[in-house]
C-alpha cells in the first residue's frame, strides 16, 4: 500500500508540558512530520478512580500547551476516543513510523491498554519508543542500584525542545472531525475557581512563588491543615499531571540550597521528591497493589463496607477534624498529608471499612491523584504491608495540635462557627444548654459521632495485631522486602521487634509525601 506520508506520533499522557520532554525532543531530532496527540479515553474517564476535576485540570493543561504551540503553527489534537481505533483509522491514510511516549505507571486499565497498543504496533511494524521518567525502572525485581539511578536522573541535563525545528503533521479536516470524538462536557471545559488551574504557566507561577516567599514556613506549617495551604509548595497536581518535570524542580532546589533561610525547607522538600519516585516504583514493581494488600496475609483483616462509609465520604462523621478535612477535599481537591493520613486511618481502622473503596473515593477527590503514590501510600496507612509502623491519627489530638485556634474546622464546618475551644473538638460533649447557647444541636445541626472512637480504635488495634503477628503474614515479608525495599532498609525491617500489645495511637509516621 502506498501512503500519502510517513509520520511519527507523540502520545501525551501524564507529561503535559513542553519543557524537559524526551518524546518531543526525540521527535524534533528525527525530523519526521509529527502528530501531537492527547487521547481523552472514555474508558479511563469512566474508571472508578476518575473524577471530572482530573479531566478539567488535564483540559486546562492541554489548552495552555495549545496556546504555546500555536505560536509555532503546531497543532495539538485532543481526541475524545480510545487509542487503538484512532491508530487503525490513521493507518488508512498515513504510514506511522514511530510512536513516542513516556512510560506510564498507572492503573491496570492503562497497563492493559498499553499491552494492546504494543501488540498492535508490533503487528503493524510501528516502532513504539517509550521513555523512562522520574527515575522509575521498568521490570525491576529489586532495588539494587535504584537510588544511584534516581540521583543520576535528577542531576542530568533536562531535554531540550526547540519547536522551530519540529515538522508538524496536520490532519485533514474530515479526518480531524472523524477522530475528534463527541464534544466534551461543560464540566470539563469550564474553569472552576475553587481548584488550582492546570497548565505549565500556572505550575511555574506556583513554583516561583514557593521559592521566592512561601517556602520559609514550609517545615513549620507542613502539618497544619490551614497554613499548609499556603506554605506547602502546592506543586503536587502539576507534578502528577506532568506540567513540571521532577528533574527541573529538583534542580531548582539546588539553586536555593545556599540560602540559609531555605536550607532546611529545601532538604525536606528534596526528600519528598525522592520519596515520590520510591513509591511510584512500588506500583511499577508490584502491579497487584492496586487491588490486593501488599502482604496477602492481611486479606484476613476482612474489612467491609457498611452504612458508616457514606458518612465518612461526605464529611458527616461527627468528628470535626475528619469532617472538615473531607469537606475541604471535596470542595478544593487538596488537603495536606497529615489530614489525608487521618482520613485513611479513620476509615480503615476506626471504622474498619474496606480499603479499596476508601482509596477509590479519595482518588476521585485528590486533584493530584497519582496511582503509584496513592495506592502504595494508602496501603501503608491502612497497615497492609505487614512491616511499616502502624499509625492511627486521632482526630481530636490532630485538631488540638494542628488547628489550635479552630480556624480550619470553623471554615469548613459553619454549623460549628459559634462553638468555642475546647468544645469545638468534641462538640458531642456539650451540655444541652451549651448546644442551645452556641446554636449547634448535636444530631440536628451537626451529627453525633458515628462511633465510640476509643472503643472502636482499641478493638481495631487488637484485631489488627492478632493478624499481623500471624505466621502467614510474617512468611510473606522476605519476598516483599526483596522486591519493594531499598537494600539499606531490609536489615532494619528484619530486626524490628513487633509489640506484644497494641501500639500507641499516635506513632510517628514515616516521611510524608502526598500533597506536599
Amino acid at each position: 500500500m502506498k501512503y500519502a506520508s510517513d509520520i511519527q506520533i507523540v502520545w501525551l499522557k501524564r507529561d503535559l508540558r513542553l519543557r524537559d520532554h524526551a518524546p518531543l525532543s526525540e521527535a524534533i531530532r528525527a525530523k519526521l512530520p509529527t502528530l501531537i496527540v492527547y487521547w481523552l479515553e472514555p474508558s479511563l474517564v469512566q474508571s472508578a478512580e476518575s473524577d471530572v476535576r482530573h479531566w478539567r485540570f488535564v483540559y486546562e493543561s492541554l489548552q495552555a500547551m495549545r496556546a504555546q504551540l500555536s505560536q509555532h503553527c503546531i497543532p495539538l489534537y485532543i481526541l475524545h476516543a480510545e487509542v487503538l481505533p484512532t491508530l487503525q483509522y490513521l493507518l488508512k491514510e498515513v504510514r506511522i513510523v514511530r510512536l513516542l511516549s513516556y512510560q506510564e505507571t498507572g492503573l491496570k486499565i492503562t497497563f492493559d491498554r498499553d499491552r494492546a497498543v504494543r501488540h498492535f504496533c508490533q503487528r503493524m511494524g510501528i516502532i513504539w519508543q517509550e521513555f523512562a521518567q522520574d527515575g522509575i525502572r521498568r521490570g525491576a525485581s529489586n532495588r539494587n542500584d535504584w537510588q544511584t539511578q534516581l540521583e543520576q536522573y535528577l542531576n542530568a541535563a533536562p531535554h531540550s525542545v526547540n519547536f522551530a525545528d519540529l515538522q508538524p503533521f496536520i490532519l485533514s479536516e474530515p479526518s480531524e472531525q472523524q477522530l475528534r470524538g463527541p464534544a466534551l462536557p461543560a464540566a470539563i471545559t469550564e474553569t472552576c475557581k475553587d481548584f488550582q488551574p492546570g497548565g505549565e504557566h500556572a505550575a511555574w507561577r506556583y513554583l516561583q512563588s514557593f521559592f521566592a516567599e512561601r517556602a520559609t514556613n514550609y517545615n513549620r506549617h507542613l502539618s497544619k491543615p490551614l497554613y499548609s495551604r499556603r506554605s506547602c509548595s502546592r506543586l503536587s497536581p502539576y507534578i502528577a499531571w506532568g506540567n513540571l518535570s521532577v528533574r527541573e524542580i529538583y534542580q531548582w532546589t539546588l539553586l536555593h540550597q545556599n540560602n540559609k533561610a531555605l536550607a532546611a525547607p529545601m532538604r525536606n522538600f528534596q526528600s519528598r521528591l525522592w520519596w515520590r519516585s520510591h513509591y511510584i516504583q512500588k506500583l511499577e514493581s508490584l502491579w497487584r497493589l492496586e487491588f490486593e494488600p501488599i502482604n496477602p496475609g492481611l486479606k484476613a483483616l476482612n474489612r467491609r463496607i457498611d452504612e458508616r462509609f457514606e458518612a465518612w465520604a461526605q464529611g458527616r462523621t461527627g468528628f470535626p477534624m475528619v469532617d472538615a478535612s473531607m469537606r475541604c477535599l471535596i470542595a478544593t481537591g487538596w488537603v495536606n498529608f497529615r489530614m489525608r493520613a487521618m482520613l485513611a486511618t479513620f476509615a480503615t481502622f476506626t471504622l474498619w471499612q474496606d480499603w479499596r473503596a476508601a482509596a477509590q473515593h479519595l482518588a476521585r477527590l485528590f486533584l493530584d491523584y497519582e496511582p503509584g503514590i496513592h495506592f502504595a501510600q494508602f496501603q501503608m496507612q491502612a497497615g497492609l504491608t505487614g512491616y511499616h509502623t502502624m499509625r492511627i491519627f486521632n482526630p481530636i489530638v490532630q485538631a488540638q495540635r494542628h488547628d489550635t485556634d479552630g480556624a480550619f474546622v470553623r471554615q469548613w464546618l459553619p454549623e460549628l462557627q459559634q462553638v468555642p475551644i475546647p468544645q469545638l473538638y468534641t462538640p458531642w460533649a456539650m451540655t444541652n444548654m451549651e448546644q442551645a447557647f452556641y446554636n449547634c444541636r448535636i444530631g440536628v445541626d451537626y451529627p453525633a459521632p458515628i462511633v465510640d472512637y476509643d472503643e472502636a480504635t482499641r478493638h481495631a488495634k487488637a484485631r489488627y495485631w492478632s493478624i499481623r503477628q500471624s505466621p502467614e503474614v510474617q512468611a510473606y515479608l522476605p519476598a516483599i522486602w526483596e522486591r519493594l525495599c531499598l537494600p539499606t532498609d531490609i536489615d532494619k525491617y528484619k530486626n524490628q521487634t513487633l509489640p506484644t500489645a497494641p501500639d500507641a495511637t499516635n506513632a510517628l509516621p514515616t516521611p510524608d509525601i502526598i500533597g506536599q
